[in-house]
């Protein structure tokens, strides 16, 4: 393989990095106003480029604003959009994980979320409730 070929299909690496890298900011933007009607807000951010690019955020929120009647309709509404439908599940699985667990008292929650390949989703249950959560009543 002569140096000119080589120098191509990394360009070529580097352009499809780059189509994901805006891919995964397109399903972040586009999620964003059902996470910040839901109550919850960007505390973190961060854009990862390399061979496999990633978006993290961390969001964080009130626990007692999770409706799960209202995540299941928008589940339901917005299957074609992964990023926001994967944000959802998660609130579901904390609201159960928190139903199993009645005494203990937690305020916040907080979703790590990182969009790459692969992607991952982290669930934390906090004591207080976040500062920077925006308490708003429905999506």
């Amino acid at each position: 393989m002569s140096l000119k070929d080589l120098i191509s299909q990394a360009q070529e690496v580097a352009g499809e990095a780059a189509d994901f890298g805006t891919k995964y900011l397109d399903e972040f933007n586009e999620a964003l106003p059902t996470i910040h009607a839901l109550g919850f807000s960007v505390r973190d951010f961060s854009v990862g480029m390399g061979l496999i690019p990633e978006i993290t955020g961390t969001l964080v929120g009130c626990i007692d604003d999770i409706d799960v009647g209202r995540l299941r309709e928008l589940i339901d509404r917005n299957q074609d959009k992964k990023t926001l439908v994967t944000f959802l599940k998660a609130l579901q699985a904390a609201y159960n994980i928190k139903e199993q667990v009645p005494d203990i008292s937690f305020k916040g929650i907080q979703i790590d979320l990182k969009l790459g390949l692969p992607p991952h989703v982290g669930v934390k249950f906090l004591s207080t409730e976040p500062t920077d959560s925006v308490r708003v009543a429905s999506a």
